[in-house]
């Protein structure tokens, strides 16, 4: 349930920038998308940073038996 809400920062990414592709130069709403998709660009990639560290120390490598800490 966690990830539904990245998910849809993420297809709500990819919406702006496909948007922005066809989307004028000339266009007054240009700049705007421009900033929307920075923004949520650097959202999703900040999210990347704090999730990957907890993920390399959660990952097992193989023939590797992980025990609990007591």
């Amino acid at each position: 349930l966690l990830y539904k809400p990245v998910d849809r920062v993420t297809r709500s990414t990819l919406v702006l920038h496909d948007l922005l592709k066809h989307t004028p130069v000339s266009h007054p709403d240009h700049p705007l998308l421009q900033d929307a998709l920075r923004i949520s660009q650097n959202f999703l990639s900040s999210i990347n940073e704090e999730i990957t560290p907890r993920r390399q120390s959660m990952t097992v490598k193989k023939g590797e038996v992980s025990l609990p800490a007591f």
